[in-house]
C-alpha cells in the first residue's frame, strides 16, 4: 500500500471511529462503555483486521472528545475480552493468530497462600461431534449433534478440573481437522474468534453441586461420590447470540476461584 492509499485509509477509520462514537450516545453506560461498543464495532465491519496495529492512546484522543484515561479503559476491556492484544513500547493490535495466549483461561486458581496465580496445563483432549443432550441444547437451539471439545486441565501440579465446551455453529467444525496437541496449547476461544470472527463478550455462570459417578472421578483423580462443584457457563457472541455452553467440575481443593469476565 504506497503513501497515499494508507493516508486514505487511516482516514476512513478515524471518519468511521467517530460516526461509530457518536451514534453510540444513546447506549446506556460510560464514555468508556460507548467507545468500547464504537471500537468493537470497527472490528466487526473490517475497518480493523486481525493483526492491524491500532492508533495510540494519545492519537485516539486527538481523533475523540475524550481523555486518555478513558481510551486506556477502552482498550483493557477489549483486551480483557481477548479482542486485542496490548504490549508496551509496541501498542495495540487487533488480535490475530500469532498472538493467542497460550494457557489462557478466563478462570483461574489463585494459590490460598501467596495469592498467585496456579500454572495450568491440558492433560487431555478429545474434540468430537454429540448427540448428547443437556441444558445446552436449549441454549445452542435443538440440532441433531453438537461439537464437543472435553478437556482434563491440572491447576498447580495439585488437582484435576474436567471442561467440557459445547457448540452448535457448523462452522467451529473446523476444529475437528486440526490436531489435538495444537489445541492443548491455545485458549479454545480465542481461537474461535480470530479463525471465525466469534469473540466471546458475554458470559452468564450457574453453580451447583455435582457428585462425581466412578468415571469422572477416574478423570479428575478423586474418589467416586466425591462431591464437586459445578459450573455451566453460557457463552454469547455478538448480539447476544449463543456461542458455546461451557461446563467445568472442580473437584474439592483450598484454592481460591479468580473469574476474568
Amino acid at each position: 500500500m504506497n503513501g497515499n492509499s494508507s493516508e486514505t485509509a487511516k482516514s476512513l477509520q478515524s471518519e468511521a471511529l467517530l460516526s461509530f462514537y457518536h451514534d453510540s450516545a444513546s447506549f446506556p453506560g460510560s464514555k468508556r462503555v460507548r467507545l468500547h461498543a464504537a471500537m468493537l464495532r470497527m472490528i466487526e465491519q473490517g475497518f480493523w483486521h486481525p493483526g492491524d496495529r491500532l492508533p495510540t492512546d494519545v492519537e485516539l484522543t486527538k481523533e475523540l472528545p475524550l481523555s486518555v484515561a478513558t481510551v486506556q479503559a477502552s482498550l483493557n476491556m477489549l483486551a480483557e475480552q481477548g479482542l486485542i492484544t496490548r504490549a508496551k513500547r509496541r501498542g495495540s493490535f487487533v488480535a490475530s493468530e500469532e498472538h493467542l495466549p497460550r494457557n489462557y483461561l478466563y478462570f483461574q486458581f489463585l494459590h490460598a497462600k501467596t495469592g498467585h496465580r496456579l500454572s495450568s496445563e491440558t492433560l487431555d483432549i478429545n474434540v468430537s461431534e454429540t448427540t448428547e443432550r443437556g441444558p445446552w441444547s436449549s441454549f445452542l437451539g435443538e440440532k441433531i449433534n453438537y461439537l464437543a471439545v472435553s478437556r482434563i486441565l491440572y491447576f498447580g501440579k495439585s488437582f484435576r478440573v474436567q471442561s467440557d465446551f459445547y457448540f452448535a455453529d457448523p462452522k467451529i467444525w473446523i476444529l475437528l481437522d486440526l490436531p489435538s496437541e495444537a489445541l492443548k496449547e491455545v485458549a479454545i476461544q480465542q481461537l474461535i474468534h480470530v479463525r471465525l470472527g466469534l469473540p466471546a463478550l458475554k458470559r452468564d455462570w450457574t453453580v451447583s453441586s455435582k457428585t462425581a459417578d466412578s468415571a469422572m472421578a477416574a478423570r479428575i483423580g478423586v474418589d467416586a461420590g466425591t462431591v464437586c462443584q459445578q459450573f455451566d457457563v453460557r457463552v454469547l457472541t455478538i448480539g447476544d447470540v449463543p456461542l458455546g455452553y461451557h461446563r467445568f467440575v472442580v473437584p474439592p481443593n483450598e484454592h481460591s476461584l479468580h473469574i476474568a469476565s
